[in-house]
């Protein structure tokens, strides 16, 4: 699923960092262009700030929508489905380079079955496992799936186990 795809990822410091997202979907085959690790809790209302908007859509631009799949790792299901919402349907708090822009991405969380299947199980387990246990993750795995499936203009069957 994700060979051959380049990946934006947003970690969270409070959920699962960039880094530890990066070495799952390398290990899946897929090309990083970009990696960051925020902190949700401390932007308002859990909004993407403005840079970060800018660099996606920036990367985006450059290589297409229908080529990239973003990878997140928030701590909680509402900063999550803010999080894909804004680079799928466009920045939601009308304030980002985003606002009124639906890039129409697929956005999915690393602990879902989706990114977790593609990965190594041993990289999986390594870098992502423990965060497992203090995410509420059927929560998350709802709210980013509820945004994609109302919003990702490039959903493919391969996305979908």
């Amino acid at each position: 699923m994700l060979k051959g795809k380049k990946i934006i990822i947003i970690g969270d410091r409070d959920g699962i960092p960039g880094i530890s997202i990066e070495a799952c979907v390398k290990s899946a085959g897929a090309e990083v262009v970009f990696s960051s690790t925020k902190c949700f809790a401390c932007t308002a209302a859990g909004a993407m700030d403005i840079e970060l908007q800018q660099k996606v859509k920036d990367i985006t631009l450059e290589y297409g929508a229908e080529n990239i799949v973003v990878v997140i790792g928030g701590a909680e299901a509402e900063a999550s489905g803010i999080s894909a919402e804004t680079m799928a349907a466009g920045d939601p708090t009308l304030e980002g380079p985003l606002s009124g822009i639906a890039l129409g991405l697929a956005v999915f969380h690393v602990v879902e079955p989706e990114i977790k299947g593609a990965c190594s199980q041993l990289v999986y387990e390594k870098q992502c496992a423990v965060m497992e246990m203090v995410l509420d993750i059927d929560e998350i795995i709802l709210e980013v799936r509820s945004i994609r499936e109302k919003f990702c203009k490039y959903r493919n069957k391969q996305y979908e186990f």
